[in-house]
């Protein structure tokens, strides 16, 4: 009995310590939107920053953060909290039209090669939902496919079996392409090798090292591919298929 009451004791101590915390954070996002009302935007970044610090994040704060700093002209961090705002919300027309102003004032210009028409159509599709959203349908598609199937087999229904199977066929084959877009659209909303440029000018080496031969420059605000890393140096791919050496102080993960 004394070790069921000790324990109780605990998880109510944890609850409450859990609950004050949140408490905190939610204090600290209502100070940092009253300090962004205020035009104070410094302060309401280093508000939402500490939020983020105590390992919290939302779709939210990071459209807010994205806000601050584009409000002090710090596109790149203003772009990379967008994005981040954008894999917790996806499709949602502040954070897109947001994201689409900011881009406005990144300098470099790269033309990615034009893809086949079939694949534009097909990588538009995947983004009409976001990952949920085809797991949901997913979901729906398998389970009238298990369940016309489980009819069609353990019912004599001989006036519905054509029907039935039918149903069995085109919702199975339906589940298993939305299968498909599901794991690529999961993969585009928790991929770890995208990344913006933070920093002002950014030179891109030949190799991993201080003094390498500087192949291209691109500024903040830039999205890259991170392709691998070494030390203090990222590997990057810009959209146009350049690779180049850069150092990670100058790139941010989203």
């Amino acid at each position: 009995m004394k070790l069921i009451r000790e324990l109780i004791l605990i998880l109510i101590l944890i609850a409450s310590l859990w609950g004050r915390t949140d408490s905190e954070l939610n204090q600290l996002f209502e100070q940092g939107n009253a300090a962004y009302q205020a035009e104070n935007y410094t302060e309401a970044i280093r508000l939402y920053e500490d939020i983020i610090a105590y390992g919290y994040d939302s779709g939210p704060l990071y459209l807010n953060l994205g806000n601050a700093y584009y409000r002090t002209s710090q596109i790149g961090l203003a772009i990379l909290s967008y994005e981040r705002a954008a894999r917790r919300m996806p499709n949602d027309p502040n954070v897109d039209f947001n994201l689409q102003l900011a881009n406005l004032s990144v300098r470099d210009r790269i033309e990615a090669p034009p893809a086949f028409f079939l694949l534009r159509w097909y990588r538009a599709f995947v983004d009409l939902l976001s990952a949920s959203g085809w797991a949901i349908i997913f979901s729906i598609l398998l389970l009238i496919a298990i369940t016309s199937f489980a009819v069609w087999l353990n019912f004599d229904l001989r006036h519905l079996r054509r029907l039935l199977r039918a149903i069995f066929v085109i919702c199975g084959v339906l589940s298993l392409l939305t299968a498909l877009m599901l794991f690529q659209k999961y993969h585009l909303e928790t991929a770890d090798d995208q990344g913006i440029t933070i920093s002002r000018t950014v030179s891109s080496l030949a190799a991993p090292q201080p003094g390498s031969t500087e192949l291209f420059i691109i500024h903040e605000g830039t999205k890259v591919r991170i392709l691998d890393s070494d030390g203090n140096w990222f590997k990057i791919e810009l959209i146009d298929g350049k690779q180049g050496w850069v150092s990670t102080a100058d790139v941010a993960k989203i």
